[in-house]
């Protein structure tokens, strides 16, 4: 055991001492440095980019954020709007008539008993990972891999079946903070491949 750390500390005294000698701008990173083309200035905002130059690609993602609770009847859960204090820490926001709101039916008789999402006029059915197989719908991530420890994230697969984004797919993730107190919905979507 004691030898490997003295070959250990050698080789770190080794790199060491053939850094000192080529220096920050010496050796083999200078030799990475001519072999690297010089850096183009950088054009300011609003101008254009120069002739033959691509253009950065863009990404429609949608991202919607929600809080759930559960339901007093416990069949389901409810959404409302997300709100966060000073500290960052999320909790259910002021639900008015402008706020988007729904539900999660996790039987849901339409989506042949699999999990459905409905946020204001969008709906998102689950769909299993594996075709053809249930089980795979709902993919979950507990504490110290315990189901009965909170927090925990589940993950579904899902589709828009309705509303806007009617076509997109993504993933619904909800993140718990313990057992029936609620926490926060992501849904990121990005539109179908044409």
């Amino acid at each position: 055991m004691r030898v490997r750390i003295a070959i250990a500390l050698m080789c770190l005294l080794g790199l060491t001492a053939l850094g000192a000698i080529a220096g920050p701008c010496g050796g083999a990173n200078a030799m990475l440095q001519d072999a690297s083309p010089a850096a183009e200035a950088t054009p300011e905002a609003g101008t254009p980019a120069a002739e033959g130059t691509p253009e950065p690609a863009t990404v429609n993602v949608v991202t919607l954020v929600a809080w759930y609770s559960q339901d007093p009847s416990g069949d389901f859960l409810n959404l409302g709007p997300l709100r966060t204090n000073d500290n960052f820490v999320a909790g259910l926001g002021e639900v008015n008539d402008r706020t988007l709101t729904g539900d999660i039916d996790f039987t849901d008789e339409g989506n042949d008993g699999l999990p459905r999402i409905v946020l204001g006029d969008s709906a998102f059915n689950a769909y299993p990972v594996v075709e053809g197989d249930p089980d795979s719908v709902q993919r979950w991530i507990y504490l110290n891999d315990d189901p009965g420890l909170r927090p925990a994230t589940l993950v579904l697969q899902i589709r828009a079946v309705k509303g806007p984004y009617e076509g997109y797919s993504g993933t619904a993730t909800f993140v718990s903070r313990a057992a029936e107190a609620g926490g926060v919905l992501v849904i990121v979507l990005v539109p179908p491949a044409e």
